[in-house]
């Protein structure tokens, strides 16, 4: 008898120790984790691409979470930030756009592979960018982002760390003019070349009435 209570008392510990586990140790550690973009309604995140132009006013948000089997993963956790609350005293310039971003960087036992540890904390910011500014631009004006051939986000500022490949996004696009803000210079150089044969051909013709008048 007091050996079944031995085993029974081993078993329950063990299954008291393996649920402690943390859920990453516990997740297979090959199941896809992502980036995915999300914009807020005022009521809830919806779903966007990192290539969508988010209008003026707009709250988007960048959450790193386990996305198995390329279903998208989770939605920004906590409260949705307050366009007014964060960009209220920030102003844009003309032809360019004021949107809130906000970045979460996920649950450090659920989303984080086995080993790491996001950022400490998330990140939330008003950022000013030109009017086509995508999401993935606009969090590049937020935080490092690391993009790969395929212009999909797999790192913000250096996390996971374990995403080495793909490039530096660079903000250059966010703070840009925005497209079709002026006419393109060879326009305006076969503008002013005609208006220069035209101005010539007409002084010519005056000079030719005048010798046949005299």
């Amino acid at each position: 008898m007091l050996r079944a209570y031995r085993v029974a008392a081993g078993v329950a510990l063990g299954a008291a120790a393996f649920l402690s586990l943390p859920s990453s140790a516990l997740a297979d550690p090959g199941v896809p984790r992502a980036w995915s973009a999300w914009q807020s309604d005022g009521t809830a995140w919806l779903a966007v691409t990192a290539d969508a132009a988010p209008p003026d006013g707009s709250v988007i948000g960048w959450r790193f979470s386990v996305a198995p089997d390329g279903v998208r993963g989770e939605s920004p956790g906590g409260d949705l930030p307050s366009f007014q609350a964060v960009c209220d005293r920030d102003a844009a310039g003309s032809g360019h756009k004021r949107v809130v971003v906000a970045v979460d960087f996920g649950d450090g036992e659920a989303d984080a592979y086995p080993g790491e540890r996001p950022p400490g904390q998330s990140l939330l910011k008003c950022v000013a960018g030109a009017e086509n500014a995508t999401a993935a631009q606009l969090l590049a004006s937020t935080a490092k982002v690391r993009v790969n051939a395929q212009g999909t986000v797999v790192a913000v500022a250096d996390y996971p760390s374990k995403e080495k490949s793909g490039t530096e996004l660079t903000a250059a696009a966010a703070s840009a003019a925005p497209s079709g803000s002026a006419l393109p210079i060879t326009l305006i150089a076969a503008g002013a070349g005609a208006l220069a044969l035209l101005a010539g051909g007409a002084v010519a013709a005056t000079r030719r009435r005048s010798r046949t008048r005299a």
